[in-house]
């Protein structure tokens, strides 16, 4: 029993591979369900067996390489903290400097952002960006409610930059061949715009 949970894991790993490959080369809507299991060396009655569609292919990759840092935003969002931006600066500094070790991260980022005739995909890719901006608008909030948020941004703005400028970084590194350190100049750039977002410090004078 045990050798057959191990077989049925290497086969829905080498599917998962061949997909990444394949979906990274060639575009999601290029790749046939049947190429994939002829490059992954199973039939395709296995790969029905472990996945239904693209979607869900699309799902299981995106599952496998999603940074950790992901997971805790989704916990403190739920639980709180005691300094939202602080946190969402540090998590998204930690998150570049992962993004930018890590080829498979980089491969799902191209995947995710190279298809644009699958209906399917696109509409799995708007719920989970949404997903993310509403995880992200929580802490937000949290911060306009500890009074930390700048009045000149609403949360959901705040939100919205964020998410832009997180994307926009990753494209544009990968855009320029990686002709400079996404997790430096993300780094700082970040840190000069969280201070934008943050609410100026009261100044009193002595009378």
């Amino acid at each position: 029993m045990r050798r057959s949970k191990e077989d049925a894991e290497q086969t829905r790993c080498a599917i998962l591979d061949a997909a990444e490959q394949m979906f990274c080369e060639q575009g999601v809507s290029n790749s046939a369900l049947e190429k994939i299991s002829r490059k992954a060396g199973v039939t395709r009655g296995a790969l029905y067996w472990h996945f239904k569609d693209k979607i869900d292919l699309l799902r299981a990759l995106h599952s496998r390489c999603e940074p950790p840092q992901k997971l805790l935003i989704r916990k403190v969002a739920e639980e709180g903290h005691d300094d939202p931006l602080g946190f969402l600066q540090q998590t998204a500094a930690e998150v570049l400097i992962g993004f930018e070790q890590d080829e498979r991260q980089q491969r799902i980022f191209i995947i995710m952002n190279s298809y644009s005739c699958d209906p399917e995909s696109i509409a799995w890719m708007n719920e989970t960006n949404a997903e993310m901006f509403m995880t992200i608008a929580a802490l937000t909030n949290q911060a306009q409610a500890q009074g930390s948020l700048s009045p000149d941004f609403s949360p959901e703005e705040t939100a919205g930059i964020l998410m832009a400028t997180m994307n926009g970084l990753l494209s544009e590194w990968l855009r320029s061949g990686k002709c400079f350190s996404v997790s430096d100049l993300g780094t700082r750039f970040l840190n000069k715009q969280m201070a934008i977002f943050r609410r100026p410090a009261t100044c009193t004078q002595a009378t």
